[in-house]
């Protein structure tokens, strides 16, 4: 632990330390406020050096210029002399001490050096009395030679204070430039004031002088407009003329006309360098400027009318298989019709000849079509595969600009070619027949189409009136061909069934379809189909059964039967029932078609038992 005399010492050092710190401080705000003040002068110096230098100069040039009339170049020459000596002293005198920062010890050997008897006492007191609080900073204490350091301090703070700082500077140059800078700048505003149409032709005549030297260094550059160009007749157009460090005020604008040759001289007056010469365009012509004896080159002005469709036509070709002859439609049709498939070219003739590559069709998708151009005819070609609408757009030869007003709109329809009808010539449409009767079945058939027939085919389903009898479904179809196609046809299909493995049984039910297709080549056939025709094979013992059952006739004898509820095996003997109820009237009621809905009249379950048995062949 530190004694009582050791922190009495400390203590004592740390005030001492304090007050050297305090000494210090002020010492050096002395020589930074001494600082600030020099700077200051250095400023108001250099910008009055600057102005004697860049303003002044600008001055002397403008009244030399006034009295005297400088040729071109010793014009600009000098002027351009007096920029640059403007922008040195601006460089040079203006922004080095407008950046310099202030350095404590500089401006303490500064003061040293005006003073010429201070022996670098000032930067010598600065600078130990900073090495002595880095000291104390380090080490909590003061050196050996603290007491001597605060004295310098002292002594050295109390000789500044008594220095004339500001006497130190010899500010007499500083102010000669400052008067003389003032005295520019007062000429200056009463020039401004005063003669501002002489600064005015000061600046026509510099202006003047530097197009004369770029006229000499390089050729005056003519720019014409608007060059070559195409006009619709009766519109305006501008014809200009841009030169580039141009001293005349005249130019001469040389038309010659197109179809005369007629050559035509205007005098025309520059302003800034350019001129414009509207005019309104009748006829093609020719033109070029001249300028100092030197002509631009030639241009054409090409005039021309807006094109418009005198004539169109529409050729309709018909798919092959229609075996059509191919129409044509002429005039603006709206609205065209034609099968899918039918090829359609579309040729107009317009009042002026027409642009290679800028005549189109746009369709309803937004895509467009080229149209193939021959001087003023045009056409193009397109196959109808779906509704559609086109918007025929035509320009002129000369291209953008000459597109006609109204584009044509046309509309194509889309007729679909209708599929063959095709039909059974037969009363009914369900029949019970015999084995016998079912195979050797005639099936007669008439078929037509707005195009030919092509094809019939007779369909057929064999199936069986109960899923009980186990027989498994076939189907199959018997072609025949129609060459050549004809429009209407008739025919029978013979001996179907006759050949079937295995053969028809008691319990098939045969489902007839007839189906036709027509010739069209271009997407496909179309099929017409007629309507179904059934037939139920049955024994001769069930006809009458079969037909009061199914529905292919009246109620017969087996009318008001109720079907049981059975085992699904057939070896099984059906259950009976002893009808005990009493004799009740029976009333006809049609049965259903479908056996699996209708109930089973009571007292009939013998006979329904024995009709199944007999379908099923046993014995």
């Amino acid at each position: 632990m530190k004694t009582n005399a050791e922190e009495l010492a400390q203590g004592m050092a740390s005030a001492e330390g304090r007050a050297q710190a305090e000494t210090l401080g002020v010492l050096e705000a002395a020589v930074r406020g001494f600082g600030r003040m020099r700077k200051r002068w250095i400023v108001l110096g250099g910008a009055a050096t600057f102005v004697l230098m860049g303003p002044g100069a600008l001055l002397a040039w403008f009244v030399v210029d006034s009295v005297v009339k400088l040729p071109a170049w010793p014009l600009l020459l000098s002027f351009v002399a007096v920029i640059l000596l403007g922008m040195y002293g601006l460089v040079r005198h203006v922004i080095p001490p407008v950046l310099r920062r202030i350095s404590v010890e500089r401006e303490a050997l500064a003061i040293e050096k005006l003073h010429g008897h201070l022996d670098n006492r000032i930067i010598g007191a600065i600078q130990l009395g900073r090495e002595t609080a880095a000291v104390q900073a380090a080490q909590g204490r003061l050196g050996y030679s603290a007491e001597l350091v605060g004295n310098l301090l002292a002594d050295t703070a109390g000789q500044v204070r008594k220095l004339n700082l500001r006497g130190l500077l010899d500010l007499r140059k500083v102010r000669m430039r400052m008067v003389g800078a003032g005295l520019i700048a007062v000429a200056i505003i009463v020039s401004c004031v005063m003669f501002p149409e002489a600064i005015r032709q000061r600046y026509v005549r510099l202006q003047d002088a530097y197009a004369a030297v770029l006229d000499s260094l390089f050729p005056v550059e003519m720019q014409v407009g608007p060059g070559d160009v195409t006009m619709v007749r009766g519109k305006a157009v501008t014809l200009t003329a841009t030169l580039k460090g141009a001293r005349r005020s005249g130019i001469r604008l040389i038309r010659t006309e197109g179809e005369t040759n007629k050559r035509v001289t205007e005098e025309l007056t520059l302003a800034g360098g350019q001129v414009a010469q509207e005019m309104v365009a009748a006829d093609s012509f020719t033109y070029q400027f001249e300028y100092g004896g030197r002509k631009s080159a030639a241009y054409k002005v090409q005039v021309g009318d807006l094109p418009d469709v005198n004539a169109i036509n529409y050729e309709l070709a018909f798919p092959a298989y229609t075996g059509q002859a191919p129409r044509t439609l002429s005039g603006r049709v709206p609205r065209l019709s034609a099968l899918r498939g039918t090829g359609v070219l579309v040729s107009f003739a317009a009042t002026t000849d027409l642009h290679p590559e800028q005549c189109y069709v746009q369709w309803q998708d937004g895509s467009k079509q080229a149209i193939a151009t021959t001087g003023r005819f045009g056409h193009f070609s397109f196959t109808v595969a779906h509704p559609e609408r086109g918007r025929i757009f035509v320009t002129g030869a000369y291209g953008r600009g000459f597109e006609m007003p109204e584009p044509i709109s046309f509309e194509m329809a889309m007729q679909e070619d209708e599929a063959p009808v095709v039909s059974i010539p037969l009363k009914y449409r369900k029949f019970t027949m015999l084995e016998a009767e079912a195979s050797g079945f005639v099936v007669p058939w008439v078929a037509e189409d707005d195009f030919g027939v092509s094809e019939v085919n007779l369909e057929y389903k064999i199936d069986t009136v109960d899923e009980l009898l186990g027989r498994a479904p076939r189907q199959s179809t018997v072609p025949r061909g129609v060459e050549p196609a004809q429009e209407r046809i008739r025919g029978v299909f013979t001996g179907v069934f006759k050949t079937l493995t295995p053969p028809l049984q008691p319990g098939d039910r045969i489902t007839i379809t007839v189906t036709a297709k027509d010739n069209n080549t271009e997407n496909g056939p179309s099929v017409g189909r007629s309507l179904p025709l059934e037939i139920v094979v049955v024994r001769p013992d069930l006809a009458k059964f079969i037909e009061d059952e199914f529905g292919f006739g009246g109620p017969g004898a087996q009318a008001g039967l109720a079907k049981l509820k059975r085992n699904t095996d057939l070896l099984i003997e059906a259950e009976k029932t002893v009808l005990t109820e009493a004799t009740a009237k029976a009333e006809k009621a049609k049965l259903s078609s479908r056996v699996g809905h209708e109930s089973t009249p009571a007292g009939m379950e013998d006979q329904v038992g024995s009709y199944l048995q007999l379908l099923s062949g046993q014995k």
